[in-house]
């Protein structure tokens, strides 16, 4: 039996099941809450591998469903919970480990029959999570997931008898409900405590915003034959008693609902079953969590999903989704990890920030909401194959939220400039926000971050590239201000605005900051955006030539040839290249400097947009390799401030090893990655892969803490005690950019206007790989040979077995006819 009080050093606390694609917890007491994002449309569940966690519907911050108490001890109460109750001693627990907390044994000790341990396993999947739980002879699962076309959250409960004598058990499921509003449940009780009801009929627990008449949450139940509930409570201190918490609630305790309901005070949804199981008897039951009145959805919902034949198939079916999104890109190469995270999780991770956006997590509960819009036009790059029409979606919110002047509005609800976006009822409710007007939306260069409308260039590219609709680049959109202009002009707007915020010296200006928040130049100029300027030129010539829409072409590439003079001669340091230059005319991110004298996050960008040579690509790279190069990945800025110079910006007043100042930020790890692949050398790449790749820290939670199957937005670097501790899990552009970095360049499969491209740049101990990539209506099976073991190169190509004159890099594979399969062979030398 295993105390749970120890922690142990450099083992793992679970694995990856690949064949299942699925993490599989073993040892519960993680020390730290893993998650799982459930949902694909409108209702999200953010759930942990203890069933903590809350569900929100489109709005984390105004939509909330489930409450949720963060930075809470414990970490992730309340969640969604299913107690079973011995009725014949009273002893109870949770399917899943909390929130009753038994002691546990691991998962290859024996369970003892008398109590005194249990086996507690958890499964974060594609869109579903599943516990599991072995104690005093009851086997159970509960499955949690959102189905693709219902707005609710089906618990899926199985209980199996696996002793010699017939067992009583009182099953009962719990939510905690919200006051709905983020800001109204934590601020503003004296009117939220007071504005909501519940009450149970038919089976259904309703829950009412009595000040919002247009809001209704609802949670049932279905015993074995579609069974009612034999109790209930719909108040939360009823529940769970005086002095008390989710681990011991009185309800649980005795074995019984008290019935309570009624208007205001802090609501929940609590459904008791009393079941019956033979020796070897299995029993279902159904829980449904979800947005609506009882009348609207709730007793419907109830009906379907008390069928288990209706939860197999609504759960199957969700299965078969995400299949069919990971079967759009699937990779086989001899690296175990990158196999595990590209074809789950890495792309699981990308397409929740897609969906979810970044403001509902366990870090940040709802208290903003919107879009950012470089996190978003980044996202979106990502996973255009796999979800193409979310990503449209999104670039056209992107769009709707670009002004006249060019730039982006930096963190903006996209309702605000959709004509078709719903609107609240017309009452004098103190929770309706009144609806700003569209002038005051719109910040000037104050508050404009240089970089952001530079991102959605190159996405739209991608865009058309993968799925071929040139047409969109014609279509009518608005601007933040109202007026029109086609997608093509929106780009040459975002370009031209970079072209005209320039400096003294010819670099662009730093604005209120570029990518790194905590660099605030003001005046002062930045060499980030100077860089992302010829990349997203590049992305604009690459449609425009061979589209033959030259109007421009000539400006642009004249445009390109002034960024790369000014590089030269302003922004290369001698080994690397400068970060900037602050309002003062101090050079930062150079030798000369005392602290920051070499920066991450842009090193990789002129090999990237194309404006430097191969000797000054390499050298930039190779000083990463010396001065920020860690086990855990590559750190963002070297030395870490420790003086406070704000001409330089916020990052020096933030802990030496913490978050800009000299902590492992994970997003701009995957730049150098594609500027190693570009270069050709695809053991740095790989080396760059490897050390952020939180799969090969599934043996040392002990110090990384967080999830070994998702990226996290930054990791404690060498300058703080706790470095390698991993903060800040699932909601960062770092997944999407990995995806990007390892299939698109180290794999080197991306899509062209006219064909798909192979392009590696691979390890050279690797003899080949495998990729099955479905473009445009038709799959491509492509074999990548490396006999003689070199890191880049094609000597020779076969389509269907007809060899490709021309053989070179990149090999362009010529598009073929929606439902065909085309069959790629490569050779490398």
């Amino acid at each position: 039996m295993t105390e749970h009080n120890e922690r142990p050093t450099g083992t793992a606390y679970g694995r990856f099941d690949v064949d299942a694609h699925e993490y599989v917890v073993e040892r519960p007491d993680v020390p730290v809450s893993w998650t799982n994002y459930l949902g694909t449309k409108d209702l999200c569940t953010v759930i942990s591998h203890h069933g903590g966690g809350y569900s929100y519907y489109k709005s984390a911050q105004t939509g909330r469903i489930t409450r949720f108490r963060q930075n809470g001890v414990p970490l992730d109460r309340p969640g969604k919970y299913v107690y079973l109750r011995d009725d014949d001693d009273a002893d109870f627990w949770s399917v899943s480990w909390q929130p009753v907390g038994k002691p546990f044994v691991g998962p290859d000790d024996a369970v003892p029959l008398d109590g005194s341990a249990g086996r507690w396993t958890a499964a974060h999947g594609t869109g579903y999570t599943r516990f599991s739980s072995s104690y005093r002879g009851i086997d159970a699962t509960q499955t949690v997931f959102v189905p693709l076309d219902d707005d609710a959250e089906v618990w899926d409960v199985r209980l199996t008898n696996t002793t010699d004598r017939t067992r009583s058990i009182t099953v009962t499921g719990y939510v905690e409900f919200s006051f709905h509003t983020i800001t109204v449940d934590n601020q503003n009780l004296q009117m939220s405590l007071y504005s909501q009801g519940a009450d149970y009929a038919d089976g259904v627990v309703e829950v009412d915003a009595y000040y919002e008449p247009w809001t209704f949450h609802y949670f049932t139940s279905a015993g074995p034959d579609g069974a009612e509930a034999d109790s209930f409570d719909t108040l939360r201190d009823a529940f769970i008693g005086s002095y008390r918490d989710e681990s011991d609630p009185l309800a649980v305790s005795v074995g019984q609902g008290s019935g309570s309901q009624g208007t205001t005070q802090n609501h929940c949804g609590a459904l008791a079953h009393r079941v019956t199981l033979a020796p070897g008897e299995t029993v279902r039951l159904s829980f449904v969590l979800g947005y609506g009145s009882r009348d609207a959805v709730g007793r419907a919902m109830r009906v379907k999903y008390a069928d288990p034949d209706v939860v197999d198939r609504e759960h199957a079916a969700l299965v078969d989704h995400w299949r069919a999104k990971q079967a759009r890109l699937a990779v086989t190469t001899p690296h175990a990890g990158m196999n595990a995270m590209l074809n789950t999780w890495t792309l699981l991770q990308a397409e929740t920030c897609v969906v979810w956006s970044r403001f509902a997590s366990f870090v940040e509960v709802g208290g903003r909401t919107g879009l950012g819009y470089r996190d978003t036009a980044q996202d979106c790059m990502s996973v255009i194959h796999s979800n193409p029409v979310k990503s449209k979606q999104r670039i056209v919110e992107l769009l709707r939220a670009q002004t006249e002047a060019g730039y982006g509005l930096h963190l903006f609800n996209p309702d605000d400039f959709d004509p078709d976006a719903p609107t609240l009822p017309d009452i004098p409710s103190p929770t309706i926000v009144p609806r700003t007007d569209r002038s005051a939306l719109i910040h000037g260069l104050e508050d404009t971050c240089s970089d952001d409308h530079l991102w959605l260039v190159p996405t739209i590219a991608e865009y058309v590239k993968e799925t071929g609709e040139t047409s969109f680049l014609d279509e009518e959109i608005t601007y933040a201000e109202g007026s029109t202009g086609t997608v093509w002009e929106h780009l040459e707007r975002a370009l031209d605005f970079t072209s005209q915020q320039v400096g003294a010296n010819g670099v662009a200006l730093g604005l209120r900051a570029d990518w790194n928040d905590g660099i605030n130049l003001g005046g002062g100029e930045t060499a980030l955006v100077t860089f992302l300027h010829a990349w997203a030129i590049r992305a604009y010539l690459s449609l425009a030539v061979p589209l033959g829409r030259g109007d421009a072409v000539e400006r642009y590439e004249a445009e390109l040839r002034r960024l790369e003079e000014v590089a030269d001669r302003e922004l290369w340091d001698g080994r690397w290249w400068r970060r900037g230059i602050t309002r003062d005319g101090v050079l930062i991110g150079s030798a000369e400097n005392a602290e920051g004298k070499i920066f991450l996050e842009h090193q990789a960008w002129p090999v990237i947009g194309g404006i430097t040579t191969r000797e000054r690509g390499i050298s930039s790279m190779d000083a990463i390799h010396e001065l920020l190069a860690s086990e855990y990945g590559n750190h963002l800025n070297w030395p870490a401030f420790t003086t406070v110079d704000d001409t330089v910006g916020f990052l020096t007043r933030v802990y030496p090893g913490i978050k800009e100042n000299a902590a492992i930020f994970s997003h701009p790890n995957a730049w150098p990655i594609i500027a190693e692949a570009m270069l050709g050398r695809g053991d740095e790449a790989m080396a760059f892969y490897d050390a952020i790749l939180p799969y090969h820290q599934n043996d040392n939670i002990a110090v990384r803490e967080a999830e070994p199957y998702a990226y996290v937005q930054f990791v404690y670097g060498r300058d703080h005690e706790r470095f390698g501790l991993a903060q800040n899990p699932w909601l960062t552009g770092s997944a999407g950019w990995m995806y990007t970095a390892a299939t698109k360049y180290i794999l080197g499969v991306r899509p062209a206007l006219d064909g798909l491209v192979v392009d590696p740049a691979i390890p050279a101990a690797w003899d080949g790989f495998e990729v099955r990539r479905e473009w445009r209506g038709a799959v491509y099976d492509i074999t990548v040979r490396n006999p003689d073991h070199v890191q880049k190169g094609v000597r020779h190509i076969t389509v269907d077995g007809e060899t490709l004159p021309d053989a070179g890099v990149p090999a362009t594979i010529p598009a073929a006819a929606p439902g065909t399969t085309v069959r790629v062979e490569i050779t490398l030398g």
